[in-house]
């Protein structure tokens, strides 16, 4: 009995310390929201009318809207909600600018550390309306903390158990027909893993698609604007260029263990993966 009482006294913790966690957070997300939709507003040089209170549709999304129409450009919007939430320590987060009545978004991007930011093209202009802003915090669930609390417990194990299967071939982890060579590291594609005898990288789709488009066409030059239409357009996405010199940043950075690989930028023009022998 004595040694249930820990565990007791943990679930009385969890029961009420995430209720007060998220009670501050969105009290602080408020305000922040509040100061975005101000500063939009002082960049369509509007200085008189109003932020209305902002709404909570759901726990993670909140909707700014005004009290008059504005004028807004994907830069200022772009801008001035990066600024202000990162500012306040929320990085990863969805931004959708939509009309009041139709409820169609006109402007949209996302900001992630783990996952592929989208951004919007730049100098687009919309005409003076009726708009709202509709933030999508994407955050953890207020009960990771208890992940954390159990770490401890849960650390050996899992730390054996993986040293053990990075010890593992990389060829004897997959044994599907989509098993790509890439130097001294394996593509597969099924699983979405580069492996390698040292350590193994998750890839993302847009990272496994630049992948698998510039091994398939190894040593000769990949025009940028095929890439971006192959990563993004085809899916219905409109970004700008810095995009795909992020996502090839990422894929070297899981290709290092490998010098005799590299990804060439021909300036101007595009991309190409080359592997010396």
């Amino acid at each position: 009995m004595i040694s249930k009482i820990p565990l007791l006294i943990i679930l009385c913790l969890f029961c009420q310390r995430p209720v007060q966690a998220a009670t501050s957070e969105d009290k602080e997300l408020h305000v922040v929201l509040r100061q975005i939709g101000h500063r939009l507003l002082l960049s369509s040089g509007d200085t008189t009318s109003r932020v209305l209170p902002v709404k909570k549709i759901n726990d993670n999304t909140f909707e700014i809207s005004f009290e008059k129409q504005i004028h807004v450009t994907a830069d200022s919007l772009y801008k001035i909600v990066g600024k202000e939430l990162s500012g306040a320590g929320f990085w990863e987060f969805v931004a959708e600018l939509k009309e009041c009545t139709t409820q169609e978004v006109f402007l949209s991007f996302m900001i992630s550390r783990s996952r592929d930011t989208i951004t919007p093209c730049g100098g687009r202009n919309l005409p003076v309306g009726c708009y709202k802003v509709e933030i999508t915090i994407l955050k953890k669930s207020n009960l990771m903390w208890m992940v954390w609390l159990f770490l401890p417990l849960i650390l050996v194990p899992v730390a054996t158990y993986m040293m053990v299967k990075n010890k593992k071939s990389p060829v004897d982890q997959t044994n599907n027909e989509e098993a790509r060579s890439i130097g001294s590291y394996q593509l597969d594609i099924n699983e979405k893993k580069l492996l390698h005898p040292e350590k193994n990288e998750m890839l993302t789709d847009k990272e496994l698609r630049l992948l698998t488009l510039l091994l398939e066409k190894k040593d000769e030059v990949l025009n940028r604007d095929f890439l971006m239409n192959e990563i993004w357009a085809a899916g219905g996405l409109i970004v700008v260029s810095k995009n795909l010199d992020v996502l090839v940043s990422k894929i070297r950075k899981k290709l290092s263990l490998d010098e005799r690989i590299k990804i060439t930028s021909v300036h101007g023009v595009g991309y190409k993966l080359e592997i010396s022998e």
